[in-house]
């Protein structure tokens, strides 16, 4: 029989990028808010427009006084008490909604933050910011088609801020419109030169889009700003890492270990790149360290098998598959990987063909798993049910070479053992 090739699968190496925690920065930031009421009664001389406020309105002052020493002190709750009260006496001001607002919103509150700054958009509709705060409340509810709408609306009044392109540029990466993305980033920086979060966020989204090299450029220009940005390497090493510069972006991991040996998937990221590099040794190693660290991370007991395979270290490579497996019993990869390699070492047929099953059952579309399968089942002289697997191959492959090969193969053997 023809010594067949066996699957190994590296186009489904998971990489791990940081491509949503841009939110995450400026989300936290704080809201954007017009203090129209700061300094009224904190001990300022009461003036003759003072002295004109009826009773009522004194009150109402005097309600929105003590909100917004609460807001500053961080009591959002009784913040919020207050404005409902000064809501009671004065139900149209959109001031005060805005802030209510924004109190609701920093306590995780974000349905009844957005009705908040829907009430003081209808009664002042050119108020900048609130807009803003609105489309900042609706990402957190994952409303992200009206979230572009809010950051327009506020770019429509104020044009010069940055941070609404932004958000805007960000909520349409988490669209996959990124051609629109790149042009808000863009934007951020004919803004402000020397933003890092949009060369940053710019640069995520040409990565998204495909354009490897201009996001490498983009992380480049952020490590200038901040030569110890930490997700700028590693995401740059991403980066690298689909245009093959695999000892670039090993170079990238070690400087993200060298900031922080703690970062998320660092180790198993450069173990990755040192198998585009055959550095089977290292990228063992890498792994091993990644298990430490997370030994939860099937990921890393798979992709550290296929290095142990690369070695010809069968047994290790298959003691892994199988923990993989044990991890995540759904992924077909796993079990087609450990079947083959049973399978190319004279192992036990049965085990590496009930792996093979198994791996069809979960992906009955890859086919490599056809292949693989029929390979076994021509070492253990079941040709006809070879044949009907390559059929299959060659519908979903019609090109497969070593599909059309193999099936030659099978043919003849079955012809010969019928003719004996």
């Amino acid at each position: 029989m023809p010594d067949w090739t066996f699957r190994h699968v590296y186009n489904n190496l998971l990489i791990y990028c940081n491509i949503l925690q841009f939110w995450y920065w400026f989300m936290k930031k704080k809201i954007l808010t017009t203090i129209i009421l700061a300094g009224l009664f904190a001990g300022c001389a009461v003036t003759d427009a003072d002295a004109r406020l009826t009773r009522k309105q004194k009150k109402e002052n005097a309600l929105l006084n003590t909100a917004q020493i609460s807001f500053d002190d961080k009591q959002y709750e009784t913040a919020i008490e207050y404005y409902t009260k000064a809501l009671i006496i004065n139900p149209v001001n959109a001031e005060t909604y805005a802030k209510r607002g924004n109190s609701l919103f920093l306590l995780g509150n974000y349905k009844d933050a957005v009705k908040d700054y829907t009430t003081a958009i209808e009664l002042d509709p050119a108020r900048e910011n609130t807009y803003y705060n609105r489309g900042i409340a609706k990402a957190n509810l994952n409303a992200f088609e009206e979230v572009v709408e809010d950051y327009t609306k506020e770019i429509e009044l104020n044009p010069e801020n940055a941070n609404a392109y932004l958000n805007r540029g960000t909520t349409r990466v988490l669209l996959k419109q990124y051609e629109q993305a790149i042009e808000d980033f863009s934007k951020v920086i004919e803004l402000d030169e020397n933003n890092k979060l949009g060369y940053y966020n710019r640069g995520i989204a040409k990565r998204s889009s495909g354009d490897y090299e201009g996001a490498i450029e983009d992380y480049t220009k952020v490590l200038e700003l901040d030569d110890k940005n930490i997700e700028s390497y590693n995401n740059r090493g991403v980066a690298k890492f689909y245009m093959k510069d695999y000892a670039g972006a090993v170079e990238d991991y070690t400087h993200v270990i060298l900031l922080n040996k703690n970062f998320k998937k660092v180790y198993y990221n450069r173990g990755i790149a040192y198998l585009g590099l055959k550095n089977y040794e290292d990228a063992i190693l890498d792994f091993t360290k990644e298990i430490e660290i997370n030994p939860k991370n099937d990921s890393a007991y798979y992709e550290r098998a296929i290095a142990q395979e690369r070695l010809e270290h069968n047994t290790s490579a298959i003691e892994d598959y199988a923990k993989a497996i044990e991890l995540n019993p759904k992924n077909a990869d796993y079990y087609a990987d450990r079947g083959a390699v049973i399978s190319k070492n004279n192992g036990d047929l049965d085990e590496a063909l009930a792996d093979l099953d198994k791996a069809i059952e979960l992906d009955n579309q890859d086919p490599e798993k056809y292949l693989t399968r029929a390979v076994i089942y021509c070492k253990k002289s079941m040709y006809l049910p070879a044949i009907d697997d390559l059929n299959i191959l060659l519908n979903i492959d019609p090109d497969n070479q070593n599909a059309k090969e193999l099936r030659s193969y099978a043919i003849q053997s079955m012809n010969a053992e019928q003719q004996k």
